[in-house]
């Protein structure tokens, strides 16, 4: 360690912490100790947390009291988290439609934030939350993540994504402590553009940051341009992507080009990380110390360890808009055994995407994106695929070339698509291939995959 991430860690990190009201280095020593606890330690931190929630939404939130008292429940009633099945499951049409009877009654206004997704479902929301549950726990969670990666607090980074929006007045009237302690370039995503991303590789060769970290569509396409023009001298000593699925062919590109092996982190804007892989590789960690993860089949109620199924999420730190069994659109499984890092926190696993990111044929076959065999067009010369569902029968792929790319190897990655693809969705789903100069993003720069239109009807 450093100088400078010694200064970071112990003199700058605690002023900000008392200039905006927050504990995040108490709270990362915390994390950074029960990480290492037995599954039973972790499960009584986390019931006897839950507890406490749930008494206190009882007692301060309408729409929770509402939730109890029509099904003859109390607080009491639920001591773990295998009991909160007894509970509705909540998704972004309830808190659109509920705001005001989700908050919590008497809440001080002075530690209260509004926050707003950044509707790349198509569904935007605004919520609250609390300097606790974003700016303490919330950066305390995302710290221990990254330093799994090799990162520390203090250490140079670049962070790929759209451009943030303005913050609580207290913590923007701290900004120059932050950017001088997290030492954090942002690039805007939203324009990756040959010239522009040229421009980024040159001034990363120039100040070299310790971690490059963003959404992986972004990750991966700077890594392309890296290969496309022979190399670089930008080395990071870690990667960390988050926002997105990382597809295996974007991990194999990302770890080719800058020989280092990338990390994911499953995280959303609601709770923020909810669970990184370490090390081990084995999988997703959950921080169990702050966020119950359970995994439901279609009719709601929990599957075994090892069934992929909807993931909902209780955060249990913001009191002041609870979000309990909160439904994300997500899909995944559950892992039975322990990580070999010796980590006892669970191990989240099959993160297949969105549910919107799954592809539905005529049969009621269900086919996740992000199984689907990417990797092979990279000796077509193709940088960049998507594929669009709007009708049962057929899908639309995109394709971007790169300039290397001739007419044969365009023709050769058509045919090659179009075969395997239907092939994998069967002779009843018609595959349409286009050739396009680039994918479009959303508004805050994300690059989807897989879009279907299909799933979220079928499966809702």
């Amino acid at each position: 360690m450093g100088v400078y991430n010694i200064a970071a860690r112990y003199m700058l990190a605690p002023v900000l912490d008392a200039l905006r009201g927050t504990s995040t280095i108490r709270c990362l020593a915390e994390l950074e100790r029960t990480q290492w606890w037995s599954r039973e330690q972790l499960l009584e931190l986390q019931s006897r947390r839950l507890r406490v929630l749930l008494q206190y939404a009882y007692e301060r939130v309408p729409f929770y009291r509402r939730a109890f008292d029509d099904r003859g429940l109390t607080p009491a009633d639920i001591n773990t988290a295998s009991d909160l099945s007894a509970l509705p499951v909540l998704n972004r049409r309830d808190v659109r439609r509920h705001s005001a009877e989700l908050q919590a009654m008497g809440f001080p206004g002075r530690r209260r934030l509004v926050a707003r997704t950044s509707g790349s479902t198509g569904e935007p929301l605004a919520f609250c939350t609390t300097l606790e549950d974003r700016y303490s726990w919330g950066y305390a969670r995302s710290l221990r993540a990254l330093r799994w990666s090799g990162f520390r607090l203090g250490d140079s980074s670049i962070k790929l994504v759209e451009q943030p929006e303005s913050s609580a007045r207290r913590v923007a009237m701290t900004a120059d402590i932050t950017a001088r302690l997290q030492r954090e370039t942002l690039f805007d995503v939203r324009d990756m553009s040959g010239a522009r991303v040229e421009r980024l590789v040159v001034a990363l060769e120039r100040h070299n940051p310790a971690l490059l970290r963003g959404y992986p569509s972004a990750v991966y396409l700077l890594a392309l341009h890296i290969r496309s023009r022979g190399g670089s001298r930008f080395r990071p000593r870690s990667i960390v992507t988050a926002g997105e699925p990382l597809y295996d062919h974007q991990r194999e590109v990302i770890a080719d080009v800058f020989g280092l092996r990338p990390f994911s982190k499953y995280s959303s804007h609601e709770v923020l990380d909810i669970a990184c892989e370490c090390p081990a590789g084995a999988g997703f960690h959950v921080a169990a110390e702050n966020v119950i993860v359970e995994v439901l089949d279609d009719e709601g109620q929990p599957v075994p360890p090892g069934t992929v199924g909807r993931i909902v999420v209780t955060n249990l730190h913001n009191y002041c808009m609870p979000f309990i069994r909160y439904e994300l659109g997500d899909i995944g499984a559950m892992a039975e055994e322990q990580c070999a890092c010796g980590r006892g926190l669970p191990l989240l696993r099959g993160l297949e995407g969105r549910r919107s990111d799954i592809l539905i044929t005529p049969e009621g076959g269900q086919i996740p994106g992000i199984v689907l065999p990417w990797s092979f067009l990279a000796e077509f010369g193709v940088d960049q695929l998507q594929i669009e569902q709007e009708r049962i029968d057929a899908v639309k792929v995109r394709l971007v070339l790169n300039s290397c790319c001739d007419a044969e190897s365009a023709g050769r990655a058509v045919s090659s698509v179009k075969s395997r693809y239907e092939s994998i969705l069967g002779p009843s789903v018609r595959v349409e291939i286009e050739v396009v100069p680039k994918i479009a993003t959303t508004s805050r720069g994300k690059r989807a995959v897989v879009i279907s239109s299909i799933a979220g009807k079928k499966r809702a």
